[in-house]
């Protein structure tokens, strides 16, 4: 057997490695460049007070001044309340609407277009739609309260400490519960109809096959929803800015808008990235909880 022989696996061996390589590498670059760097300086920036003019390393003390102000838990509790109820309510319309649209009824294609339309509207129309709905003078939504005696006088929704979370997030349900509409609808689709046929035959309700067959196949896309919708809304920052600038009073005051108004109405730079490093650490926490407890990596394997 000659030398050449013997050392070729050892040279088909490094090929493939090199290859690996520069198909890796790349990505790492990437990565490096659009996520590790701005992370890195900006948690390094959240250390010193004054980061853009005059930096003055106080270590820890921009996170401590946050977590010991007496607004924190505010702006972290309307981050969450607004994150969960907007996911959950999307989450639950969408699988309803869904569910409608997979019985192939008539008007299903119609219905199916519809949902993708707040989805394509920009942002700002979607405030001016839901301001007007919502105006106490000449908002529809108010015509009707009134008209059938659920409320003795228009309720000026937007300016209204109780009803202002509240109308954020119906704006916000309505622009982005297509998101689990459609991903619940593809998944639906996917699911054998044998399986419902031969549930039938065995005798089982509705609801038994639903419990049974639908909602196990849904696993999947209802924890990805979850997971992504969650984050996406408990970062949002548009849709509240521009129908309340977190008023009245803070009621609609996030932590997304808390940072903006640190850096830009108070130019504390350095409390507006602890803010914000504060909302990164939290959602790596509930990230690893969640792949730690409902293991989603599992349902792509079955």
């Amino acid at each position: 057997m000659s030398t050449s022989t013997l050392t070729r696996p050892f040279a088909d061996l490094d090929e493939r490695r090199l290859l690996l390589w520069l198909t890796f590498l790349p990505l790492v670059a990437f990565f490096t460049l659009v996520w590790a760097i701005p992370i890195v300086y900006a948690l390094g920036m959240s250390l010193f007070a004054d980061p853009t003019t005059a930096p003055s390393f106080v270590g820890l003390g921009n996170y401590a001044d946050i977590l010991t102000s007496g607004d924190f838990l505010l702006f972290l509790w309307n981050s969450v309340l607004y994150a969960v109820s907007t996911t959950v309510f999307s989450l639950v319309i969408g699988l309803a609407l869904a569910l409608v649209v997979n019985q192939e009824i008539r008007g299903g294609s119609i219905l199916r277009t519809m949902m993708i339309f707040p989805y394509l509207l920009p942002t700002l129309v979607v405030i001016f739609i839901w301001q007007f709905l919502f105006d106490p003078n000449i908002g529809v939504i108010n015509q009707w309260l009134v008209q059938y005696g659920v409320v003795e006088e228009p309720i000026a929704f937007f300016s209204t400490v109780e009803w202002a979370m509240p109308a954020v997030a119906i704006t916000s349900v309505w622009k982005f519960g297509s998101f689990a509409f459609f991903i619940l609808l593809a998944r639906l689709q996917a699911i054998d109809p044998n399986l419902y046929e031969r549930a039938r035959v065995e005798g089982a309700s509705p609801w038994q096959s639903f419990r049974d067959i639908t909602i196990p196949h849904l696993r999947g896309a209802i924890l990805i929803i979850l997971l992504v919708r969650g984050i996406w809304m408990f970062n949002k920052f548009d849709i509240i800015y521009l129908s309340t600038r977190g008023g009245p009073l803070n009621a609609t005051t996030t932590l997304p808008i808390r940072v903006y108004e640190l850096a830009f109405n108070e130019v504390n730079f350095g409390g507006a990235t602890a803010m914000a490093g504060i909302m990164f650490f939290l959602l790596a926490g509930v990230a690893v909880v969640y792949f730690k407890v409902f293991e989603p990596e599992k349902e792509v394997a079955h």
